[in-house]
């Protein structure tokens, strides 16, 4: 009973949480997620004690600035809204560690997130800002936001489809404000994305809770 609960936890989580892929899960659950764009690729395993907040470890390559950030990550989910037919959600995260440049000292560094979203079964609504800094390296600020539909509403256990349009802005970029087009596939536990951006660039993502 437990498996089969834990299960349908995942599936409503993973079921339509945007990327950043959701970054608390059921209580007692890991978490595997990893990300990788033309401007990032990172890595993240965090363990959710309750399902108010989360915790676990980051390390990300920041391919614009050639630079890379890793240490201890928290998120907190500050509101759920359960509405009639939707659901909603606002997180925020932080983390701390180090931060470095190939070959050169390794410096403080750390990052803040504020991410929300809003959803049916159908239809999809998320946006996502963010600041990282090194000391003495960089400072890169993102905003990205998403829309999405389902093409098909799939019953518990069967595999999901959502189909999304996506635009980002990245400091490190020169602003660049980059559209693209992302496929996510979920099944259970487990979610895979993949998409291209507006200028050829690939985004391969996965979610992977236990």
């Amino acid at each position: 009973m437990r498996t089969a609960t834990a299960a349908l936890a995942a599936a409503l989580v993973l079921g339509s949480g945007p990327a950043p892929a959701r970054p608390v899960s059921w209580p007692g659950g890991w978490t595997a997620i990893q990300e990788w764009n033309p401007d990032m690729g990172s890595v993240l395993l965090h363990y959710t004690p309750s399902r108010h907040w989360s915790a676990g470890l980051f390390a990300r390559r920041m391919r614009e600035g050639d630079w890379t950030l890793t240490g201890a990550q928290a998120t907190w989910l500050v509101q759920r809204w359960n509405l009639p037919a939707a659901q909603a959600n606002l997180y925020l995260t932080g983390g701390g560690g180090a931060a470095w440049r190939d070959g050169g000292a390794v410096r403080p560094g750390g990052f803040a997130r504020v991410q929300g979203d809003w959803e049916t079964r159908r239809l999809m609504l998320m946006g996502m800002a963010e600041v990282s800094h090194g000391d003495g390296i960089a400072t890169v600020d993102i905003e990205m936001l998403r829309a999405g539909f389902a093409p098909w509403l799939a019953g518990y256990g069967r595999v999901h489809l959502w189909l999304f349009g996506q635009v980002r802005r990245d400091s490190a970029a020169g602003n660049r404000v980059e559209p693209a087009f992302v496929a996510r596939v979920f099944h259970r536990t487990v979610m895979l994305e993949a998409g291209v951006t507006g200028s050829g660039g690939l985004i391969l993502n996965s979610t992977f809770r236990f």
